[in-house]
């Protein structure tokens, strides 16, 4: 579950507390927006046909046709060539079989075809009892039941009121891996759960009271060991002090982000998770527990812009630089996400046609909508990315030809000093890490001699051309497997890997990277650290280890080669070389020499030119 209420529910009422859980970088009120996330519920005026309606008998029609235009919805803004990864739970077969043929008679080739498909992604409508062992990026619920002629809601809600329902509703709610959106007839308040004995009735009015209101009420079902630690809440008073916004003890589990820092200007959007060894980490049992999954759940899954460690020991002896450090990581973070635009389609007039397929059309050079005025518009809205750590940075970044690299501006103007000259040119590394853009089934699709595999690759294409911009020059094999990341893989093979960067924008140059257009890597003359050596070194260009190594000897004004290898490791992040590193250094050195970066005298001091 990429938003930790999705489980959180469950925990309390099913397994005691005893699940882990991750924070995620969403906080508030639940969104039911096409990317919103937690559980909402929409209260629909509809009416359950107890005992009449024919072949309608046992549905709520109104309610169907809701669950049917939220489905219809999300598709139409869906991008073209994707499938939205959709389920529907209903509390009765009848409602389940009603949903289904209104989707049918809509006669939307793209609906019907998700339908049959039997693929882990898609569309499927299922009722409380047969959906275990599936999930769904979002789960939509259709509760269907309604008050009587007479305003009062019977409690008879099928497989709840048997026993062990409360366990088919805890398979049901826990189906979702961003957002629950149910739909229901009637308010919480109105089931009546102190009249029955049934726990899945019971149950069933705690988990609409948390759609209504909000986590909320959910903190308060939670049972959480107070942690307390001082290292901790002496952190969090230095970096209020310096001006951020500061959560402590942050989670809905046994699992908790120490500190979540923001900016006071956007104190609603967390940007770095900070993990200490406090008492809470040293109880966890494994090496993985402790350092391992926390960071990389955080990081990759849970999707935070930057996952920051701080040790103890680094805290007592130097705690201004750890101040330093996790002050710089938020505005890393910041810095990213006023670079990063998510492109959310909207139909222009409320009378265009709800099964339209409405594309996202995506020129990454530029920006920018290349649909026609008719067809509608695009709103922009700025989101956090996911720079300053491993994994990071979502936003592509900008071309500027006349500069020599991709948005490789810089306020710092050279000057005739050597100080300068070292550090105009050098930017921090920022890793891309692309949003979901579709399914496996999509890099399944390339290949095939079908419309279906000219969309795959047309969609494919995007987001390699949106890689190129954003790290280029990067790497091939680098490339392909965070494009494949998009699309759910994250284990690349070589044939998959061909398959991918056949339909990429250009080849690659000699050495396996992608340039992006506009610039000419004989003149390019940046260099991007990376203190966290977010990149093998094999997949860093012999350019820009030049570039990095020109920088280094015009500061030092001149470098012996073993102090020219030790200092170009240390900007890319590398503590000490290695048997492997020594042959790149060393081709490196030799690129500098051949294009006029370099220069070696006689004697073995290398300069920069």
């Amino acid at each position: 579950s990429q938003d930790e209420a999705l489980i959180a529910f469950s925990n309390a009422h099913y397994y005691d507390g005893k699940l882990s859980s991750f924070p995620s970088p969403v906080v508030g009120d639940a969104d039911r927006s096409i990317a919103g996330h937690g559980i909402s519920l929409v209260r629909v005026d509809g009416e359950f046909l107890r005992t009449s309606g024919g072949k309608l008998k046992r549905t709520n029609p109104v309610e169907a046709k809701a669950v049917v235009e939220e489905i219809r919805r999300r598709f139409a803004l869906a991008p073209s060539g994707t499938v939205p990864s959709i389920g529907v739970v209903t509390f009765n077969q009848q409602q389940r079989t009603s949903i289904d043929a209104l989707l049918r008679d809509t006669g939307d080739e793209r609906l019907i075809a998700a339908l049959e498909s039997s693929g882990a992604n898609g569309l499927f409508i299922k009722n409380l009892e047969n959906v275990q062992g599936d999930e769904r990026d979002v789960i939509l619920f259709s509760t269907a039941f309604s008050v009587n002629e007479r305003g009062v809601l019977p409690l008879n809600f099928g497989p709840l009121n048997r026993a062990g329902g409360e366990r088919r509703l805890n398979v049901a709610i826990t189906r979702a891996r961003r957002q629950v959106v149910l739909f229901s007839s009637f308010d919480p308040g109105q089931l009546r759960a102190e009249e029955t004995s049934s726990v899945g009735v019971k149950h069933l009015r705690s988990y609409l009271e948390v759609a209504a209101s909000g986590t909320g009420s959910l903190e308060s079902a939670i049972t959480r060991t107070v942690n307390i630690d001082r290292h901790r809440d002496e952190m969090a008073d230095a970096l209020r002090a310096r001006g951020l916004v500061v959560s402590a003890d942050v989670g809905l589990s046994d699992f908790r982000v120490d500190l979540q820092l923001a900016l006071a200007s956007e104190p609603g959007q967390p940007l770095v998770a900070v993990l200490l060894d406090g008492p809470l980490w040293a109880t966890r049992r494994t090496v993985g527990d402790r350092d391992g999954m926390p960071s990389d759940v955080l990081r990759k899954t849970m999707r935070w812009p930057a996952v920051e460690r701080v040790w103890l020991p680094e805290w007592l002896s130097d705690r201004d630089a750890v101040l330093d450090r996790l002050e710089r990581s938020v505005r890393t973070a910041t810095l990213a996400a006023a670079d990063r635009e998510v492109v959310v389609l909207e139909a222009e007039d409320d009378d265009e046609p709800a099964d339209v397929e409405a594309e996202t059309w995506f020129d990454p050079a530029r920006r920018a909508d290349t649909r026609p005025e008719s067809a509608g518009r695009l709103r922009r809205d700025l989101v956090v990315s996911e720079s300053g750590a491993p994994e990071g940075s979502n936003a592509p970044r900008r071309m500027d030809p006349e500069a020599g690299a991709a948005d490789m501006r810089t306020s710092i103007e050279p000057t005739a000093s050597n100080a300068d000259l070292t550090t105009s040119n050098q930017r921090t590394f920022e890793s891309w890490s692309p949003d979901r853009a579709g399914e496996l089934d999509i890099l399944d699709a390339l290949g095939e001699r079908t419309s279906r595999s000219r969309r795959a690759a047309q969609r494919v294409r995007e987001v390699l051309e949106a890689g190129i911009h954003a790290e280029g020059p990067i790497h091939a094999d680098r490339l392909a497997k965070l494009t494949a990341g998009a699309f759910g893989l994250s284990r690349v093979a070589a044939v998959r890997t061909k398959s991918i960067l056949a339909v990429a924008p250009g080849l690659p140059d000699s050495g396996g990277f992608y340039w992006a257009p506009g610039i000419d890597p004989l003149s390019w003359s940046a260099y991007r650290i990376d203190p966290h050596a977010l990149r093998p070194l094999e997949h860093i260009s012999e350019i820009e280890l030049a570039n990095a190594m020109r920088a280094l000897c015009i500061g030092a004004h001149g470098m012996s080669t073993e102090e020219l290898w030790a200092e170009t490791l240390r900007v890319f992040g590398y503590k000490r070389r290695t048997p492997a590193t020594l042959p790149l250094l060393e081709r490196a050195l030799a690129t500098g020499r051949s294009t006029g970066r370099l220069d070696r005298a006689p004697d073995g001091l290398v300069s920069g030119a």
